[in-house]
């Protein structure tokens, strides 16, 4: 058995085109002098463009970038053929080929890359540092070109097929601009999987609710609503419909469905799978956090936004006391008392956070624990101080009055 060995050949497709050229007399001497009388003019230009004509170093990178602009245009325009590419050489400029690989990464560079949904617009300046990389620090063989022009493709149908379900279901285009075409798909197969009456993309309370009806054992997926909503659609984007609500219900709704998250850590804590809620009214607001954080709306008595409360609140939980949005004075004093016996359990504190708050209120709740009312009330409500007692807590007392949501009149002796 004999041995084979490949030898790879690296030399740019434009040299390989022009010794194709040569070799096979589709290219003559005549031919190549006009090849080499105009490389120079090309070469001035680009090291213009990136840099200067002047520099030795800028002509010499100028005459590599001429040479990867070149290939990448011959080989993309001729798939590869190099009689093909011959050819081109003798019947077109050397400008306008080194043109053509320029404006195939600019193209490039417009393109998508990923599936955000922002409106975009070409930066000169961006455009330039890609082709200056691109056409010589990294080059791009055309393998890769094409691969990454395909990619960019797929995000555009994924971003021009995000947007027609968006205006199907009511949204504009300044609600969905920061969100990726993912989330709003899933969103809208979430609002055509659980098929409520008016179909549009979800606020928060109106998330919430769809959810709630998927968790429902009586919950069943209405087809008829699906075929609706697609009967005037274009072809294209009813075949991607399809497709996404099929990934829509493999990937996305066992995890909606299972009990295992709240419905608000789902719309807020998960990066995978994420949704696209529209922005609602302060008013909405509170109904969001009614349906998602029910114990704690009723906790906080609804006044959760006011930071006395939210000070009662916390004294009580970290002292081992009930949680309540106001104390008498009889409870203020065992706050304070607690406190002084076996001081703040912070622990219990950001438990009772995690356990009732709304997600996306946690790390603000917490951090106003840890670095604000926790020592600024440690200093205030201890009594270790010979120079000034407060046996009687009246000093404490007084704190807690201006601080916390205190439901008596009177001294407080």
């Amino acid at each position: 058995m004999k041995n084979s060995v490949a030898i790879a050949d690296h030399r740019p497709f434009f040299e390989k085109a022009v010794r194709y050229g040569l070799e096979h007399g589709l290219l003559s001497r005549d031919h190549l002098q006009k090849i080499e009388a105009d490389a120079p003019k090309g070469i001035v230009q680009i090291a213009d463009h990136f840099g200067t004509a002047y520099l030795r170093t800028d002509l010499e990178t100028a005459v590599a970038r001429m040479a990867n602009l070149i290939s990448l245009y011959l080989e993309d325009s001729t798939n590869g053929d190099l009689r093909a590419a011959a050819l081109s050489l003798r019947d077109n400029t050397l400008l306008s080929h080194s043109r053509g690989g320029s404006e195939m990464l600019k193209r490039l560079h417009a393109m998508p890359g990923d599936t955000s949904l922002h409106a975009r617009q070409t930066d000169p300046a961006a455009q330039k540092f890609f082709v200056n990389e691109r056409s010589f620090a990294f080059p791009l063989s055309l393998t890769t070109y094409r691969a990454q022009v395909s990619q960019c493709q797929a995000n555009q149908l994924r971003i021009d097929f995000a947007r027609w379900l968006a205006r199907r279901l009511n949204a504009q285009p300044d609600e969905y601009e920061n969100f990726s075409a993912e989330e709003v798909i899933h969103s809208a197969m979430l609002v055509l999987y659980v098929g409520p009456k008016t179909l549009e993309m979800p606020s928060k309370t109106q998330f919430v609710k769809l959810v709630e009806a998927l968790r429902k054992k009586s919950f069943k997926f209405k087809e008829s609503s699906l075929e609706a909503f697609l009967r005037e659609a274009p072809e294209a984007f009813a075949a991607l419909t399809r497709q996404s609500l099929q990934e829509f219900i493999a990937s996305a709704l066992p995890r909606l469905k299972s009990a295992d998250k709240s419905v608000d850590e789902i719309l807020h804590a998960e990066a995978q799978g994420a949704f696209f809620v529209r922005e609602v009214p302060e008013e909405d607001v509170v109904a969001y956090d009614k349906l998602v954080a029910r114990e704690w709306v009723r906790i906080t008595k609804g006044d959760a936004d006011d930071p006395a409360v939210l000070a009662t609140i916390f004294l009580n939980v970290a002292t081992g006391q009930p949680p309540k949005a106001a104390a008498l004075l009889k409870e203020a004093k065992a706050i304070i008392q607690a406190f002084r016996t076996d001081g703040f359990d912070s622990n219990a504190v950001l438990a009772f956070i995690d356990a009732y708050a709304p997600f996306e209120q946690r790390d603000g709740l917490k951090a106003m624990w840890a670095q604000d009312l926790k020592p600024d009330a440690e200093i205030h409500l201890a009594d270790n101080d010979p120079q000034m007692p407060d046996a009687y807590m009246e000093r404490a007392l007084k704190y807690f009055k201006q601080n916390c949501v205190g439901s008596w009149k009177g001294s407080s002796r």
